[in-house]
């Protein structure tokens, strides 16, 4: 069956037939990420003793040249861009300022060639990414399978259990397309997991998904920041009374302020971890029992420029290969050591995903993570994009984009997308320009929101 039936059979079928379309979904998904490579990577990285700074340090580096070799043998685009260079004088992270660094654009209009395996053996990954610009990512599966396992290795050693706590999700995924459902929410048996819609948490929706929260009694929550926290900052407000204590609540795609992890923590009554990584494969970031973010060596080189621009190389992105990579965040360090007994490095912070909103049509709130799900599907042909909202119905869409593959059902796409989380009485402009400028800061902003929120 084609993904376009598929998605059109889900559309039209009730919520308990969703709930089996998705178990099903949830089965195959659960064959690729859970496989024999899985099975070892997840033992090895729970055994691993992490106190020895040299020991990582010198893994770091075998894996460096194991994984720069690779890219020049099966990368067009890395042995054209290499060509000049002797690889081989590569055999520490310092050697990798002989390498030029890759930005986002290069990595878009130069995928098919930076392409090492053919879409039919890989595990695809649509990105928009906070910046706009849409790619298509391709994973080996062994590749995808090590990073399921490095991230439930994480969650492992914090004590939890990855195939046996009940898990509710809020990330940007598209469930409810009935409008006069009251059900927000869908079911992947398979995985004790229950989605939760994030495009429907208004207000007035609120007291629903609570009462079905206290009903689920999740063990794990995690998903989109903004809206585990709206959820949050509902319960203190209304005092509303849960029936449960999750075990613990992983953050992710959108910056976890302080002020965010004070409420989250406050109300839920248990820890909020954050962790870091991308749809495109970037190395982990990933928070400790002590509270501090490391900088995981085992997944990858991560690099900061004058600017604290995060310069990326991805151990486990052999499908599409991330060499010296700038992602678009901002990463700053900090000295010493932690009591956790872990080697490595520590993370201060990690800017770049800003937690904006627009609103729709009847006062709700949409990130930016949901916005950047608007251009996803439609690879390598939107190369910059901006959101800007003048009014309560009045959204303006500017648009760069490559013209050799550009094309009218790109835009029809984007404006269904857009109806979908805004309203069909949401007056939507789209305009193609030639460039969308910095703002003064030097940042680009994929967000624009002139609106007062006193004034919806």
């Amino acid at each position: 069956m084609s993904k376009k039936i598929f998605d059109k059979l889900y559309r039209h079928s009730p919520a308990w037939f969703q709930n089996i379309i998705i178990s099903t979904y949830g089965y195959l998904l659960f064959k690729k990420r859970y496989g024999k490579v899985y099975r070892q990577k997840f033992d090895e990285f729970q055994k691993r003793d992490y106190t020895s700074y040299q020991a990582e340090v010198e893994n770091q580096n075998r894996e460096l040249r194991e994984f720069l070799s690779y890219v020049n043998a099966h990368s067009p685009f890395y042995k054209d861009l290499y060509s000049g260079i002797d690889i081989s004088k590569i055999k520490t992270v310092e050697d990798l300022n002989l390498l030029p660094v890759v930005d986002k654009e290069m990595l878009r209009a130069n995928i098919e060639d930076i392409y090492t395996i053919e879409v039919k053996d890989a595990i695809s990954s649509f990105t928009g990414g906070t910046t706009g610009k849409a790619l298509k990512v391709l994973f080996t599966h062994e590749d995808f399978q090590t990073r399921m396992a490095y991230l439930d290795a994480f969650k492992a050693r914090l004590g939890i259990d990855p195939f046996k706590v009940k898990k509710a999700t809020f990330s940007g995924r598209s469930l409810v397309y009935n409008s006069k459902t009251k059900i927000f929410w869908r079911k992947n048996f398979v995985y004790r997991q229950r989605l939760y819609s994030t495009f429907h948490l208004s207000q007035d929706n609120m007291p629903l998904y609570i009462s079905d929260l206290n009903k689920f009694k999740p063990e794990v929550l995690n998903g989109f920041v903004s809206a585990i926290y709206e959820l949050a900052e509902y319960i203190e407000r209304e005092k509303v009374n849960l029936t449960f204590v999750p075990q613990a609540i992983f953050t992710t795609s959108e910056t976890l302020l302080p002020v965010h992890r004070k409420l989250i923590e406050e109300v839920f009554k248990c820890k909020v971890y954050d962790q870091y990584a991308s749809a495109e494969g970037a190395p982990f970031i990933t928070e400790c029992v002590e509270g501090n973010l490391h900088y995981n060596l085992d997944t990858g080189i991560i690099e900061s420029d004058e600017d604290n621009n995060m310069i990326v190389t991805s151990f486990t992105t052999k499908g599409t290969p991330l060499v010296r990579y700038n992602i678009g965040d901002r990463v700053i360090f900090k000295e010493g050591t932690c009591s956790c007994g872990s080697s490595h490095p520590l993370v201060a912070s990690i800017e770049g995903r800003k937690v904006d909103f627009l609103y729709t049509d009847s006062g709700g709130k949409i990130s930016l993570s949901h916005l950047a799900d608007v251009i996803k599907g439609n690879p390598n042909s939107i190369i910059k994009m901006q959101f800007i909202q003048h009014s309560k119905d009045h959204i303006e869409l500017l648009i760069v984009v490559d013209e050799r593959i550009y094309c009218k059902e790109h835009e029809d796409k984007i404006r269904t997308e857009m109806a979908y989380r805004f309203g069909n009485s949401m007056r939507i402009d789209m305009r193609i320009v030639k460039d969308i400028p910095k703002e003064k800061s030097g940042k680009y902003a994929l967000i624009k929101n002139k609106v007062k929120e006193d004034s919806i």
